[in-house]
């Protein structure tokens, strides 16, 4: 599988998941092939996750784990001794990514991403890097740290226009990872991606991931049916014409945001 910035291009997403609906999810992505697997601390289902990479026989060094710094644990008490119940949860050492999930209050940024740098030197995660940031806070990010921020998880899929945020992340040398990759479904009812769909013989589901893959951003679709996680492993499989791209690409001017909690949210830059 393609990876961009070692991270591997597709990954299984586990929220909502809980419980032994999330133990069974990645399982069942671990055992259809997928290695990435994206999990947070505010999932609550950390402990599942790793009990599931325990379990499915993959090498642990097969696996790109990922977890997320919950905004309440954004401060200097409280962030390394988070890590540290993280990893204790997933039953490993160290995750691949560390990230930070909401950006920290303004007054505490800086000293968060030293923290974020200190977990990195202390080898709690081998690559770090944030989610939610907008242009402004990748690049004081990007400056302030001295490990590189290789990656920022933003909500990307065809109805939001994430181009200036993707366009100054590559000049950073930063990844986006794209959650929500099917706009929690309202991507699949698009005629213009039912039309496409259709005329590959598809379904609307790996067009729609096709179209992010395509782009250089990684996806982390969840679900909990094994035939949409192979379906979604055969998103790799095909390309989308430059037509089909930009017919798309113009779905983009909805600018329909699904994520945005009160108090979290930065000032989006669309």
């Amino acid at each position: 599988m393609k990876k961009i910035n070692e991270i591997p291009i597709l990954g299984y997403g586990t929220w909502p998941l809980a419980g032994d609906g999330c133990y069974r999810g990645v399982l069942m992505a671990l055992e259809v092939g997928i290695r990435h697997i994206d999990t947070a601390q505010i999932y609550g289902n950390e402990r599942e996750v790793g009990r599931a990479i325990s379990a499915s026989g993959v090498k642990r060094s097969d696996i790109f784990l990922v977890t997320k710094i919950a905004y309440d644990n954004l401060t200097n008490a409280k962030f390394a001794p988070s890590v540290d119940q993280s990893l204790e949860a997933l039953g490993v050492g160290e995750v691949d990514l560390l990230l930070i999930h909401w950006p920290p209050p303004d007054k505490l940024f800086d000293a968060m991403i030293d923290k974020l740098n200190e977990a990195c030197a202390r080898k709690a995660t081998r690559r770090i890097g944030v989610s939610n940031f907008t242009i402004a806070q990748m690049q004081r990010a990007a400056d302030r740290a001295s490990a590189s921020i290789v990656n920022n998880q933003v909500e990307f899929h065809p109805l939001l226009d994430q181009s200036r945020v993707k366009r100054e992340a590559e000049k950073l040398g930063i990844v986006l990872s794209a959650y929500s990759p099917l706009g929690r479904g309202t991507v699949l009812k698009e005629p213009v991606i039912v039309e496409i769909a259709h005329k590959l013989g598809r379904p609307p589901s790996e067009v729609a991931l096709r179209w992010i893959v395509q782009q250089g951003v990684i996806a982390v679709p969840m679900t909990t049916k094994r035939e949409n996680c192979l379906s979604n492993l055969r998103a790799l499989e095909f390309e989308l014409s430059d037509d089909d791209m930009k017919a798309i690409t113009a779905l983009n001017h909805q600018n329909r945001r699904l994520v945005s909690p009160a108090g979290w949210a930065p000032k989006w830059d669309n």
